[in-house]
């Protein structure tokens, strides 16, 4: 049998082109901090563009002149900040002293809990669940009680945080001042011919990525309020923890109804009296809480779709929380969107005429 030499020829051209990828990637990689606060200012700006959008038109409206788009972005910022000011006043106080009750009693609801559900107890004993689950309340505790006491040490505490938020607000500001701001960065930084296809693309992704923020910081709030209102009647020591507990869990897609039910259905089997059958009503809550979500605010609160199917969106918020843990969980769908809407239009042409999908239909 004759022995055959496969040869392959790998031009210098090749290799010079994988390299370059290669530091483009680990360049990517070493920036990937600055490009998160980035990205994030993208999404908050898509956010509010449509409200900086209407107030200006109605400045014009009511004053019969323009106001400059810097003097509206620094009038939300001032609403947001006394809305929140405000929010951490009336709530925080509450939520420490809450976390502080379900802290001390801990011990014994865990053992009640135990004793409703006997095949937890040998794994618990073994596994220290109790006194793990302890030492996260007591943390979680700690952190709200420093932040709400003193301001210096407050910020002390979480300065990196304070300064990314500061860039995120003054990235924000820039990319919202003035009106098509990425469509004129996008014609400094690439070809003429390619500027109408460019822009026209982020238009679709930033329509669906600012619609899909906007429905969901909207379901957060509504699932929050149905699970407060709900959990009044039926905990009401622990029902402003536990509906806030659902409407930040509500951000996660599709994982996050369940994870907010969890915790209050645990400790409705725990809190005497009559637990057993307080678990199973909050748990009828929590079921019928989702039911009128998903038929009812869903349709209504998202009505922009992401076209991605839900076992993409799943593996993609697994990887992202690999990568960067809750905020990479979080901003994962809104990564997955833009891929997605580049990928399969990339895939459909063959050049790069104006894109099929009618951006109108978006609205």
């Amino acid at each position: 049998m004759e022995n055959k030499n496969l040869t392959i020829n790998i031009s210098t051209g090749t290799v010079l082109k994988v390299i370059a990828l290669v530091l483009i990637l680990a360049f990517v990689w070493f920036i990937r901090d600055i490009l998160l606060l980035v990205f994030i200012s993208i999404i908050f700006a898509a956010i509010i563009e449509p409200i900086v959008n209407s107030l200006e038109d109605k400045s014009v409206k009511l004053f019969k002149r323009e106001i400059p788009r810097g003097i509206i972005v620094i009038f939300i910022y001032l609403v947001l900040f006394l809305f929140l000011f405000l929010v951490v006043r009336m709530i925080i106080p509450p939520i420490v002293e809450q976390l502080a009750l379900l802290t001390s009693n801990f011990p014994d609801l865990w053992s009640k809990i135990l004793q409703n559900f006997q095949g937890l107890q040998q794994y618990s004993q073994d596994q220290g669940l109790a006194d793990n689950i302890q030492e996260s309340l007591k943390g979680l505790q700690t952190g709200l009680e420093s932040a709400a006491g003193g301001v210096y040490s407050f910020i002390v505490a979480i300065f990196r945080s304070v300064v990314n938020f500061m860039l995120v607000l003054v990235i924000i500001f820039y990319l919202v001042m003035e009106k098509d701001p990425f469509g004129k960065m996008m014609k400094a930084v690439a070809p003429v011919q390619y500027h109408a296809y460019l822009i026209n693309l982020f238009s679709i992704i930033q329509k669906k990525i600012g619609a899909w923020a906007r429905g969901q910081l909207m379901l957060g709030l509504i699932i929050g309020v149905l699970s407060f209102i709900g959990l009044l009647f039926l905990m009401p020591k622990y029902a402003l923890v536990l509906a806030l507990v659902a409407a930040v869990t509500e951000l996660v897609p599709y994982l996050g109804p369940i994870l907010g039910a969890i915790p209050a259905i645990f400790l409705g089997f725990a809190v005497p009296p009559y637990s057993l059958w307080r678990g199973v009503a909050i748990l009828i809550l929590y079921v019928v809480i989702q039911q009128v979500e998903e038929k009812v605010i869903v349709p209504q609160v998202m009505k922009k779709q992401l076209g991605l199917n839900p076992v993409v969106i799943i593996i993609v918020m697994l990887i992202g929380f690999r990568l960067a843990g809750i905020i990479g969980l979080i901003l994962a769908i809104p990564v997955a969107t833009s891929i997605g809407v580049i990928v399969k239009d990339f895939i459909s042409k063959s050049g790069l005429p104006k894109l099929k999908e009618d951006t109108d239909k978006q609205d």
